[in-house]
């Protein structure tokens, strides 16, 4: 088969991503079994080159190298050139960008690979400015010409690298020797070295960061809680990792990383001070800053031993979480949910200007001319809240590209009693005049281009937004009106994924879902999917959910687990995927081990026949990476999460009630509005018992077999139950509510 016969195939494609790369000049072809078997018969190298939709900078590439004919032309005579939605096929990522980061100390996207035929990489990077890149093709052409013996070399040892790393050689001897490395203090000081005093947030600099910052849940909210709450050590000062928390959580709320207008936050920061985002947006940040929000939220209650300044510095903690939900909330349902019940996956940093050129961030920045023209009267006090300027406000080292050179990002660069000061104006009414300049402000960019949609349905996504919505329903409170959404919302992500995505026959989740099914599902899919499915069960009390995260679980066993090492792999067996690795590492997103420890952990008590089942596993999964939470537990720290609730001991709570009974809904608001991830909520309405559950469950069926109509809350714990509680008063001192 000659060159001139490969061709641009992207057109076929279902991948958003792939699709925006379809009139390419280069001959793309996707990462299929045809293709890799192609590059054999043409005995090529292979160029893979990895990104998604909302990668502003696989934009740039594209537009300087992938777009232009001579780039192209060099591509097509020497490589077979295959494109990866790392979404959609996070296996075939996952192992390139493990080499990527071994060989060069880092990594991100778009990932630039060249391979040997046989998939072995042997040279890999990620942006290339077109000079650097179209030089980079040509030399590497020339090494596969002149020393194609070395490039195997080099990608035969490669793999075996790669096979190394994904061994199970660093298991731990036991939980024991885990927990006396101290896992949490570590992940406290080593937060407490990265923080940011002055704007909150944690990056390499410490207090003297200049950025980029992300708003990441796993690696950091996430342990802040948790930190917050328990009583581990004396070493950890718990004021501290709340106030670390809300300091992030408030640079957040008040900076350009979110969109005062329309609602969500952006994929990261730019700069130290949470103005200048890099403006995609992305499903998985949303439903994790919801949940870290509520999380807060909680810890901020106060008592009535507290003094006054104190107990009003909580209550404003907590409207600054329940509002960052909320506007989060508000924005993914009204723009990434799509008509049948599933969530989109992400909105893209660029679309076109008021010149008609696509730059990053056209859609969200503000000339001042144009905020005058919109609001009127009410620019001035506008423009002094959100720190206008004739001449925009964004700071040149930020805007590599000059694209938002005299424009404005909306950010709270003053305080608003220093505005109602200033205009002479109380507080409520700066806030009113606030509050409808955005409206009017939305209604005018809602007439500009809006970025691409990355349109796409991933089931580990719609996951975690699944458990957004399901906590949102119980800890947000009656006064913010998007609370009435959120049930049913979860409901019809349920619906959708288990109508559309899910194979009753081959008892199998899809990875995608876009004008149909896309890949098969992977680990994290099953392990987001079954979280979301167990906050769903206790936010709502239906036992259907519950029953298909233990189903869910079982065939995540059946095919994701490592009988030799422990812990799960992060894919099923494909012969095309060199190295079958382990997700194990937290990210951007929780890592799958990390969400199925979290797992097991709630469903030895839910599903409690088969306790010993699942808390060996558990156990088996701690040890697997025993020793990177001995010696990085930052990087696995929802892991070391599971591990603080292992240690606090769970509990179960069991209410038996009508939901309709005044008594019930008090003790169901009040278990939900504590913070207390160690807790499992089971609800037996009397009316409607969850008989299939009981099978699964021998205290839920001894107490249905026993029940009388009277409403009660008991505890259960370490496997003995207490005696039900029937004033709420006194259930309040046994939860530990204050």
């Amino acid at each position: 088969m000659s060159t001139e016969t490969l061709t641009n195939v992207l057109a076929k494609s279902k991948s958003p991503y792939l699709l925006q790369h379809k009139d390419n000049p280069v001959a793309w072809q996707e990462f299929t079994p045809s293709t890799i078997s192609l590059a054999k018969q043409l005995d090529k190298p292979i160029f893979l080159s990895s990104g998604y939709s909302a990668c502003h900078w696989c934009h740039v590439l594209a537009h300087e190298s992938f777009e232009d004919p001579d780039v192209a032309e060099i591509m097509n005579r020497y490589f077979v050139n295959v494109k990866v939605d790392r979404e959609e096929r996070p296996d075939v990522d996952r192992v390139y960008m493990t080499y990527l980061q071994a060989t060069s100390g880092g990594g991100g996207w778009p990932m630039s690979i060249f391979m040997t035929p046989n998939l072995e990489p042997f040279f890999a990077g990620t942006y290339f400015p077109k000079g650097r890149f179209k030089a980079l093709l040509l030399r590497i052409a020339e090494l596969w010409d002149e020393d194609r013996e070395q490039c195997e070399a080099m990608g035969q040892g490669a793999v075996e690298q790669l096979k190394e790393m994904s061994g199970s050689s660093n298991v731990a001897e036991s939980l024991t020797s885990i927990l006396s490395s101290s896992p949490p203090t570590k992940i406290y000081t080593q937060l407490l070295r990265l923080h940011d005093t002055r704007y909150g947030g944690f990056s390499g600099g410490g207090s003297r960061s200049n950025g980029p910052k992300f708003p990441s849940c796993s690696m950091t909210l996430e342990p802040l809680a948790r930190l917050a709450s328990y009583e581990i050590s004396e070493q950890i000062d718990r004021d501290k990792c709340r106030e670390m928390g809300m300091k992030m959580i408030r640079g957040i709320w008040r900076g350009g990383i979110h969109d005062w207008v329309g609602g969500g936050v952006a994929r990261y920061s730019v700069d130290e001070r949470w103005i200048v985002p890099h403006f995609e947006k992305m499903l998985y940040d949303q439903a994790q800053l919801i949940t870290g929000a509520l999380d807060f939220a909680l810890l901020s209650n106060s008592s009535e031993e507290e003094d006054d300044d104190h107990c009003q510095s909580l209550q404003d903690d907590r409207k600054v979480c329940f509002d960052l939900a909320s506007d989060i909330l508000e924005y993914t349902l009204r723009d990434l949910q799509s008509p049948e019940g599933g969530f989109w996956s992400a909105e893209d940093a660029d679309s076109a200007n008021e010149k008609g050129k696509k730059s990053e961030g056209a859609f969200y920045i503000w000339d001042k001319k144009e905020l005058d023209e919109v609001l009127g009267e009410d620019a001035e006090v506008v423009g002094y809240l959100f720190g206008v300027k004739e001449g925009g406000n964004v700071d040149m080292q930020h805007d590599m590209h000059g694209e938002m050179t005299g424009k404005n990002i909306l950010y709270q660069a003053k305080e608003y009693a220093e505005v109602a000061a200033k205009f002479d104006k109380t507080d409520d009414q700066v806030r009113g005049i606030i509050k409808n300049s955005m409206v009017k402000l939305k209604e005018r960019r809602d007439k500009r281009e809006r970025p691409g949609l990355d349109d796409k349905i991933l089931t580990s996504w719609n996951g975690l937004m699944l458990s957004a919505l399901a906590q949102a329903a119980t800890k947000l409170p009656d006064t913010y009106p998007v609370k009435e959404q959120c049930l049913a919302a979860a409901e019809k992500i349920v619906s959708f994924i288990r109508e559309r995505m899910w194979d009753e026959h081959k008892r199998e989740l899809a990875r995608s879902w876009r004008e149909g099914k896309g890949p098969g599902g992977q680990t994290d899919d099953y392990a987001f999917m079954i979280r979301g499915l167990l906050d769903l069960y206790e936010a709502s009390g239906k036992e259907q959910h519950a029953l298909w995260a233990i189903e869910l679980q079982l065939r995540q066993d059946e095919l994701f687990w490592d009988e030799q090492g422990g812990g799960y792999f992060a894919s099923a067996p494909d012969e095309h995927v060199l190295v079958r690795m382990k997700d194990a590492q937290d990210n951007a997103e929780p890592s799958a081990m990390s969400v199925s420890l979290h797992n097991l952990s709630r469903l030895s008590l839910i599903a409690s026949n088969e306790y010993e089942k699942y808390e060996k596993k558990a156990e088996v999964t701690y040890l697997s990476i025993g020793e990177e939470l001995k010696q990085m537990p930052r990087a696995f720290g929802y892991s070391a999460c599971g591990l603080m609730d292992l240690e606090w001991g769970y509990r179960e709570v069991i209410i038996i009630g009508s939901p309709s009974d005044p008594l019930t809904r008090r003790y169901l608001n009040l278990v939900h509005t504590i913070y207390a991830p160690y807790q499992v909520i089971i609800h037996i309405d009397p009316s409607h018992p969850p008989k299939a559950l009981a099978e699964e469950n021998d205290v839920i069926k001894s107490l249905i077999q026993g029940m009388i109509n009277e409403v009660s809350l008991r505890i259960c714990e370490n496997g003995t139950c207490g005696l039900p509680i029937k004033d709420i008063e006194e259930a309040k001192k046994v939860l530990g509510v204050e």
